[in-house]
């Protein structure tokens, strides 16, 4: 237990932080809005009450003066306990410094206040009792925290005897006891043959509650590429005493296993409970399970947790109130007809005449599969007044585990008593918000002026003598440090010309310019003319003549000025970056240029202060930083995989910060190396250089499968070379003009060429939110919709072509017939070049990937993105298109 509670530490000081940065103003969210329209689904709906008559949708949209807002921002706004937002009373944008303040003066008073009365997630819309005056505002909620907290502190402190898995996995690993996994099961299930498994039609022992023969449910096609291993991830989880890991590539069966194994789970009365971190990945598998042509759908009573909202159309029926309320009417109905009842079900009739909450105990106490988000399903009444905190359910699966950090998988995982884990390393890993890395990175360095000295230093060297970073600082007189000296001594380790101010034309040449008030107001008019960071100590401008200038500079040279810079800010969007590089490839013998791993470990080590300085130790620094990475980084999958690795104070390692031991995972993880979605040329890239040829194994019959009649393109993994320049946000009008006439010409061939009576499914994605944009406004006028993700054509109710759009991140665990892929920078960065995100953005298409992109700059980059470039082949011929 002491383990425990210090291995849980660095996590809780995390969401401590976090959690008081969004309880103060300076989390309040801004977002713009503009009128909408009423989403077809409400329309179909009732009324609500109308309160005023002044009731307006609004879609929300990028501020004008912000940069790409990203996608939590949009989905906080739209969340299902948000109840009421503020508008801002004013256009901010044309506010200096608005983007920083997000709201920070804004009086959060009733008058301000507006109610929501609907949300529709899929067009971003709100329903509001009024339409807004400027922008409107969001306190985060702090809920998700709050339970991440709970559950760190139940288990730190009053953990249950079947959660001692859970807490082996903090013990030293020279002491951690793992049980081993029953040989004879596996054994007598498969036999393994020069790395190939045979599964064996033999009698399988009875153990730990399995039945005595496994009767395959959904597996049946054993001559199927990949049956195998499916198989055997189900015997290992069925068989397992705490934890199975199941990995595998995009289209290589997850689901389907977990179909299967939900089914085993079930036939033998386990309880089980299925969550992942969306809404799309629960739904999917309630879907699969729940399908007419399923013959095993009796068998499982699914309890969907979630709002009407935010669950799939299909998956609505099974949410707790619709379920309870098709029950009790149709008991109601069968008492009804019957002409004398029973003593029992007179009392039964009376009871539902009173209230519903018979029906609901009989709902609850019948479900053996319960499904919600990882946060959700804290909204089943039974996990909800579980106040001893005994696990419920036998099993909990966890799919997209590989999305999931381990202080999120841990709110679910108190109520099972084992735990499996689906997802993929080499997919899209945790989303975690840049500001709370910085959040939690700023108290590793906790004196303020010695932070801002580093990262004046650091941003002078960054910016060559054509596009120079100025900054002009007053100094502060402080008895404990000589802030002149920090900053003296941070400028000339890094080579970096620093001046004191005075009334002298040299100054005019210097980086950064220090002084006290008096020196800085004599010496204004010597200033560079391209400063852009002024610090002050009370924050207020005492150079006002100079930071015009400073405006008028940035207007004319088409700069931005975005506040002065944070040292926390600095550092954590690169450690976010740098983790995003974890699986890229080595860099190639004889490459002189730096990669990106490098360009970032040089940069995270010039923002780290300069030894000598007074009272700072280098390597505590350096530790924290590595601390708070190791906390927010990581995949829950990863952990239990790899580790995240040991503090400097970890003597020895535990299954958290080095991984489960060699033994006890090869017993406990199975990977998928088969794919059944995509053409194999399209699979081809991902399967060499990111799976490095171990999965997304095409079978022989996959080109067969893919075969279609449209012959537009020479590969079905094609390159159309677009020379567009990147706009506003990211927008690239050239690569969206290049992609709305290719869509054209796919959907006159769909509109003559049947899919078999269903619509063929497109999907446009891009990396960036501008390009989002900008492809959203071109879609809406082709498709003359008012939607902003979903387009069609052809008869509404039955149309040929299905057309979804939305940026790679969010399209994770979808795919379609083609994908439209448009990269909108004429220039690799790290966040394009993530080979976690390049993965998912190339192993969504089943048919036909066309990539759309400055392929001619791209192959100049010793990146992944380069190597696609250089490799993929052309668009067939492109200079008669």
């Amino acid at each position: 237990m002491k383990k425990v509670f210090f291995g849980l530490k660095s996590h809780k000081d995390y969401l401590d932080r976090v959690k008081t940065y969004f309880e103060s103003d300076n989390a309040v969210l801004r977002i713009a809005v503009r009128k909408g329209s009423e989403p077809e689904n409400f329309k179909e709906k009732k009324s609500a009450k109308r309160q005023s008559g002044e009731e307006v949708w609004v879609e929300l949209i990028d501020p004008e003066d912000l940069n790409d807002v990203s996608d939590k921002v949009f989905e906080a706004f739209l969340a299902d306990d948000v109840k009421s937002v503020y508008e801002t009373g004013k256009d901010l944008s044309e506010e200096p410094g608005a983007s920083k303040s997000k709201g920070k003066r804004q009086k959060f008073t009733q008058s301000s206040e507006i109610r929501i009365l609907g949300r529709d997630s899929k067009t971003e819309q709100l329903q509001l009792e009024r339409m807004p005056v400027g922008d409107i505002l969001l306190r985060p909620n702090t809920y998700t925290i709050q339970k991440q907290l709970e559950a760190i502190w139940r288990l730190q402190n009053s953990p249950s005897q079947s959660h001692l898995p859970l807490l082996r996995l903090f013990e030293d690993n020279n002491h951690a006891d793992w049980p081993s996994m029953p040989d004879e099961f596996k054994r007598q299930c498969f036999k393994k043959d020069l790395n190939q498994f045979t599964w064996q039609e033999t009698v399988v022992p009875d153990v730990d509650g399995i039945a005595a023969a496994m009767d395959w449910k959904v597996l049946t096609d054993s001559s199927r590429p990949g049956t195998t291993e499916q198989r055997l991830f189900v015997a290992t989880a069925m068989s397992t005493p705490d934890f199975a890991l199941l990995e595998g590539p995009p289209g290589s069966g997850k689901t389907t296993a977990i179909c299967e194994l939900i089914i085993q789970l079930i036939m033998q009365g386990k309880r089980v409970l299925l969550c992942a971190s969306t809404h799309v990945a629960v739904d999917n598998v309630i879907e699969r399970l729940m399908e007419e042509n399923n013959p095993y759908r009796h068998h499982v009573i699914p309890l969907r947790i979630g709002k009407d909202e935010s669950v799939s159309g299909h998956v609505a029926e099974w949410t707790l109130n619709r379920f309870v309320k098709t029950e009790s009417n149709r008991i109601k109905k069968h008492l009804n007809q019957q002409s004398s009842l029973t003593g029992s079900q007179s009392l039964l009739k009376q009871n539902l005449q009173n209230n519903s909450s018979l029906i609901e105990r009989i709902v609850l106490d019948s479900a053996n599969l319960v499904c919600g988000t990882t946060i959700g399903l804290l909204q089943h009444p039974d996990i909800k007044n579980n106040k001893a905190g005994h696990p419920q359910f036998d099993v909990m699966i966890i799919d997209e585990a590989s999305k999931t950090t381990f202080q999120e998988f841990l709110v679910p995982a108190l109520h099972a008593k084992r735990w499996i884990l689906v997802g993929d390393p080499k997919q899209l890993s945790p989303y975690v918000d840049d500001q709370e890395l910085a959040l939690n990175i700023a108290p590793c360095l906790q004196k303020a002026v010695i932070r801002d000295a580093c990262v004046d230093v650091f941003m002078a060297k960054q910016y060559s003598e054509k596009k120079r970073r100025v900054s002009v600082v007053e100094i502060i007189e402080d008895r404990n440090l000589d802030i002149a000296e920090v900053y003296k001594q941070q400028a000339s380790e890094h080579g970096v010309l620093l001046r004191r101010a005075q009334p002298d034309h040299s100054l005019g040449y210097a980086s950064i310019v220090i002084g006290n008030r008096q020196d800085l107001q004599l010496s204004e008019d010597y200033l560079p003319l391209d400063a852009t960071t002024f610090r002050s100590g009370n924050d207020q401008s005492i150079l006002p003549m100079a930071e015009r200038r400073a405006v008028a500079y940035t207007r004319r040279k088409s700069l931005r000025l975005d506040g002065n810079p944070s040292w926390e800010n600095e550092i954590a969007w690169r450690q976010a970056r740098r983790y995003e590089q974890r699986f890229a490839p080595e860099k190639a013998d004889g490459e002189s240029r730096k990669n990106t791993i490098e360009r970032l470990n040089s940069d995270l080590s010039d923002l780290m202060p300069v030894a000598g300085i007074s009272g700072i130790d280098v390597y505590k620094v350096k530790d924290s930083i590595d601390t708070v990475r190791r906390v927010a980084l990581p995949s829950v999958l990863e952990c239990l995989r790899l580790g995240f690795e040991r503090a400097s104070r970890d003597r020895n390692g535990s299954a958290l910060t080095d991984g489960m031991p060699d033994d006890v995972i090869n017993d406990r993880r199975v990977l998928l190396s088969y794919q059944h979605r995509m053409h194999p040329e399209i699979a081809e890239f991902s399967h060499q250089y990111i799976y490095h040829g171990d999965a997304l194994i095409s079978p022989e019959n996959m080109s067969a499968k893919r075969h279609w009649g449209y012959e537009k393109y020479a590969s079905r993994s094609a390159w159309v070379d677009v020379k567009g320049k990147p706009g506003k946000k990211t927008s690239n009008k050239a690569e969206a003009g290049e992609i709305i006439k290719r869509l054209k010409h796919f959907s006159e061939w769909a509109s003559c060429n049947s899919n078999d009576g269903k619509p063929w499914e497109v999907a446009v994605l891009c990396f960036y939110r501008g390009q989002e944009y900008e492809l959203q406004q071109r879609l809406k006028k082709w498709a003359n919709s008012r939607s902003k993700r979903y387009f069609y054509r052809g008869d509404q109710k039955t149309p040929y072509l299905s057309i979804q759009l939305c940026t790679v991140d969010r399209f994770q665990g979808h795919e379609a017939d083609l994908v439209f892929l448009s990269f909108s920078n004429d220039h690799v960065t790290s966040f394009l070049e993530s080979p976690n995100r390049l993965n998912v953005a190339l192993t969504r298409a089943k048919y036909q990937l066309v990539m759309v992109g400055n392929r001619q700059a791209f192959k100049k980059s010793n990146s992944l993105v380069g190597k696609l470039a250089s490799l993929s082949k052309w668009s067939a011929n492109l200079e008669n298109e």
